[in-house]
């Protein structure tokens, strides 16, 4: 299977998963997941795919889990970075006896039973590499439709079929210590990842992550809407949509990152207001004189003078 099919499936960006991060709404999330179980219909080859030897390698949030103390603190860990990976959201609880994850979306809409079940077979998987013990769920609960036994045979536990997506491990199991315990990978890498998380948490919208993308193209002379939505990986139509469901337009964010950026400029440095207006992605100087006079009320002068 080519990744380039399931992105045509998916009806999602060629590109997308070439950034340095890779961002996908929920909606899109779930629409990849879906593409690979329809281009997957084979149980033994999506067991090789969700539990591939050193997938955790390739993934910051994951690989800072291999390297905890133990499965309560590994899924503790991915619990809180997982938002970084997708829009999924893990539920943990914990008694005397048991461990237990419930899968839920971020925006707790319904989650494909693909990846619900690629996400059970990589928990165990993982903690069975990091442990080097053969490690069960006490029992295993998804949404939907009955599933092949391949994979209630991997898991070690049958798949009952029920109203939320649930793994469940015993503490004892939990305790044991990963072989694979490294703190000094863990500090390189968690004050980047909390980083992260944080400024997710302080704005996560697609107007955010726009006004992002655009202070990096606007110097480079790209401002419009084609070019944000090749940089974000998602088609015009999409992010389109997206703006409109947040109750604004492309144009806004545009505006108001170029105003930011007039003010910083301005500001901060002694560039004359012909080279503000080129890093802005004005063609004409006259055009950002104007727009800075809407956006402020006075001229560039009368900005710098007033010291605003």
């Amino acid at each position: 299977m080519k990744l380039n099919e399931v992105l045509k499936k998916a009806d999602l960006p060629i590109g997308i998963f070439t950034s340095d991060r890779v961002m996908m709404t929920s909606d899109e999330y779930k629409r990849f997941m879906d593409a690979i179980g329809m281009l997957v219909p084979e149980p033994e080859i999506f067991i090789h795919m969700a539990t591939g030897e050193g997938i955790e390698m390739f993934s910051p949030p994951i690989f800072a889990a291999y390297c905890s103390k133990n499965g309560e603190e590994c899924l503790k860990r991915l619990g809180r970075y997982k938002k970084l990976i997708g829009p999924i959201v893990y539920k943990i609880t914990q008694s005397d006896e048991n461990f237990i994850i419930n899968l839920t979306s971020v925006d707790n809409g319904e989650l494909s039973q693909t990846f619900v079940i690629g996400e059970f077979l990589f928990l165990v998987s993982l903690i069975r590499r990091a442990t080097k013990e053969m490690i069960k769920p006490i029992s295993v609960m998804i949404q939907g439709k009955e599933v092949g036994h391949e994979y209630s045979k991997f898991l070690g536990s049958e798949i009952e079929i029920s109203d939320s997506n649930e793994i469940v491990f015993s503490i004892s199991d939990m305790q044991i210590p990963f072989i694979t315990e490294n703190s000094a990978m863990l500090s390189y890498f968690e004050p980047e990842l909390v980083k992260r998380i944080d400024e997710m948490e302080i704005d996560n919208s697609v107007s955010a992550r726009i006004r992002s993308v655009m202070s990096e193209l606007l110097p480079a002379g790209k401002c419009t809407i084609d070019d944000a939505s090749e940089k974000l990986g998602m088609s015009k139509r999409t992010l389109q949509r997206h703006l409109s469901e947040e109750n604004t337009t492309f144009q806004k964010q545009l505006n108001a990152t170029r105003e930011v950026l007039a003010k910083h400029y301005i500001k901060t440095t002694t560039m004359s207001v012909d080279d503000i207006a080129f890093l802005l992605g004005y063609l004409e100087t006259n055009s950002f004189l104007r727009a800075f006079n809407t956006w402020t009320g006075m001229s560039v002068g009368e900005y710098k003078r007033n010291g605003v």
